[in-house]
């Protein structure tokens, strides 16, 4: 694989093709960079980040140094701790209520309590409205089989507790924390019908259910900026940020695969992963390498087999970024 592309010609494809259309619709899309030169992933992420802010995606950054990717309820926890859990609920309350109340003016993001701003626009007893939420909540949240049973379980908790005015309760703190990772023993959310931990098992699916409420709560969908350039280190610089073994790296390489393969299932989702140029090493033999070759599943569903032989396709699952100018 030789032939290369600006990040900016790339990045327009990216926001053009995926971001203002095949994601905004709800599709899924796993795309590979390996920037060749210094300073261009930061860049990227910088760039990105930004793109998909304006246009209404949620962003979350995973940085191999700081979390464990070869663990997919670790991304599950990373992307998690990036979302503001109370917003999301205010923001589906206002979904839940556009059909029978005035919501336009209503700015979730305030401090007021929603239903109270609900009551102020409308004219309407809180009570009352209150009561019709809650009729509506279980056949939009709490039975909604788009969502695993503990994650709507946890999200109709939630919703409730911004109906009740008290965000900052001990309720919405526990299911916080157990969405975030912050706290992982399942007795602190049992009381709320939620009886797993979050783990290996179940962590993908937990995603595909954050992808959904993501997008139901408002956004267009959600990018997450996967830095996995930490992968492809051979030994171990003790500088106190995460080293894998050749091991862990196949089950990274494992779990990309898992998710290029479920992206039918991944709903409203651009990940981008950047990695770097030793991660297109292609040498399997080498013992040393933890280049994408290492896991043929994984280069057999990313790597051109057919190729110009003098200009890269910018629609390519994997391409390279060799500068940042053009």
């Amino acid at each position: 694989m030789t032939n290369t592309l600006g990040l900016r010609e790339w990045l327009d494809v990216i926001r053009d093709e995926y971001l203002q259309g095949f994601v905004k619709d709800g599709g899924a899309s796993i795309k590979f960079a390996a920037p060749i030169a210094d300073g261009i992933t930061p860049l990227a992420k910088n760039i990105l980040t930004n793109t998909a802010s304006s246009l209404g995606y949620l962003v979350a950054i995973v940085d191999s140094q700081e979390t464990r990717v070869h663990m997919p309820q670790e991304i599950f926890f990373k992307v998690a701790q990036q979302i503001d859990w109370r917003l999301l609920a205010k923001q589906v309350i206002l979904r839940l209520s556009q059909n029978t109340y005035q919501t336009a003016g209503i700015d979730p993001k305030s401090t007021t309590s929603i239903i109270e701003a609900l009551s102020d626009a409308n004219d309407v007893e809180e009570s009352l409205i209150g009561l019709e939420l809650r009729r509506k909540l279980p056949e939009s949240v709490t039975r909604n089989v788009n969502m695993s049973k503990d994650f709507r379980m946890a999200m109709t908790h939630l919703c409730l507790t911004e109906m009740g005015s008290s965000g900052g309760s001990p309720e919405a703190i526990a299911l916080i924390d157990w969405l975030t990772g912050l706290n992982r023993r399942v007795s602190s959310v049992r009381a709320y019908q939620i009886y797993n931990s979050i783990n290996r098992t179940n962590a993908r699916h937990l995603f595909e259910s954050l992808l959904y409420w993501v997008r139901y709560g408002g956004y267009s969908g959600t990018v997450v900026i996967l830095d996995n350039s930490r992968i492809t280190l051979s030994r171990n610089p003790r500088d106190g940020l995460l080293y894998y073994s050749r091991p862990a790296v196949m089950d990274h390489y494992e779990l990309l695969r898992e998710f290029i393969d479920g992206t039918d299932r991944l709903e409203g989702l651009l990940m981008v992963v950047l990695a770097n140029n030793d991660f297109l090493d292609e040498d399997p033999s080498n013992p040393r390498s933890r280049g994408y070759a290492i896991y043929q599943a994984l280069m057999g569903r990313i790597a051109d087999e057919v190729r110009d032989r003098a200009k890269a396709n910018p629609m390519s699952a994997l391409v390279r970024l060799a500068d940042t100018t053009c």
